[in-house]
């Protein structure tokens, strides 16, 4: 860091982070459209099918300079994508504040982005892609034996393995219980890879900040409109992952204050 300014670092943290979100958004469509996510054609606008340019899909730019709609047929552009980007490049400054220039910085935020990714799949669809929790946990596991910060490769695969034998009995347990799904797998594949990048001590600060936020969540699902109560279904996903995404941050300082 000594060797480069510090607004140029973040300022190229803002970049990376708005252009890993375009990815996001690119890779978050496709996959609930059911479209190959590296198929060679461009980009299209989902209401009139027209190809998208490359001035249409710079991030956070184009939505501002287009107003929000599509250059060619003038619909709107749904807020999702720009929502996406920018909780991207917001994570990208948090992780580079929190690691500074350091390898921890690129590889917590690529994972970081992929729970971004996954947990807007999840509000949409109730499903987690495995590209993304399998994915994510084996990139965890390989960065575990070279990171210096975080869990070591014996922690982060107990970790793995602890946090998707958990919710695997949890799943078991409300199946016995109730006769039906409560959770489901892919969160179980999340939890292996949140324990991977957590290690084993990260996953209780992870599931207490889940569990919170997942109350919010769930008494904000059953006021909306067209919802059928405190029972109906939420997606558990985005909790998890902004668990993990707060212990990745905050989590050492959170438990030496627990300590103290």
């Amino acid at each position: 860091m000594d060797a480069i300014p510090t607004w140029a670092f973040y300022l190229a943290a803002a970049v990376l982070g708005l252009e890993l979100g375009g990815l996001a958004t690119i890779f978050i469509q496709r996959w609930i459209d059911e479209q190959p996510i590296l198929k060679p054609s461009g980009s299209r606008c989902p209401s009139c099918g027209k190809t998208l340019g490359w001035r249409d899909t710079v991030p956070l730019l184009s939505f501002l300079l287009l107003r929000g709609r599509c250059r060619h047929c003038g619909e709107r552009i749904g807020a999702q994508y720009l929502l996406v980007e920018l909780a991207c490049m917001a994570w990208s400054l948090a992780a580079a504040h929190a690691y500074g220039l350091s390898p921890e910085w690129p590889v917590y935020l690529v994972l970081g982005v992929m729970l971004i990714a996954g947990s807007v799949i999840d509000f949409e669809t109730f499903l987690l892609p495995d590209r993304i929790t399998l994915g994510g946990a084996g990139l965890a596991l390989a960065a575990s034996f070279v990171l210096e910060e975080g869990p070591g490769w014996q922690d982060a695969l107990l970790g793995a393995a602890v946090g998707a034998l958990l919710f695997w009995i949890l799943q078991q347990l409300y199946r016995l219980w109730r006769g039906q799904e409560g959770l489901g797998t892919g969160d179980i594949k999340l939890m292996a890879m949140i324990g991977a990048v957590t290690g084993l001590a990260g996953l209780p600060l992870t599931i207490l900040v889940s569990s919170l936020t997942g109350a919010v969540g769930a008494v904000v699902y059953a006021i909306r409109p067209g919802k059928d109560g405190i029972r109906g279904r939420i997606p558990y996903g985005p909790f998890l992952s902004l668990g993990c995404l707060i212990y990745l941050l905050y989590g050492q300082q959170i438990m030496r204050w627990w300590e103290s």
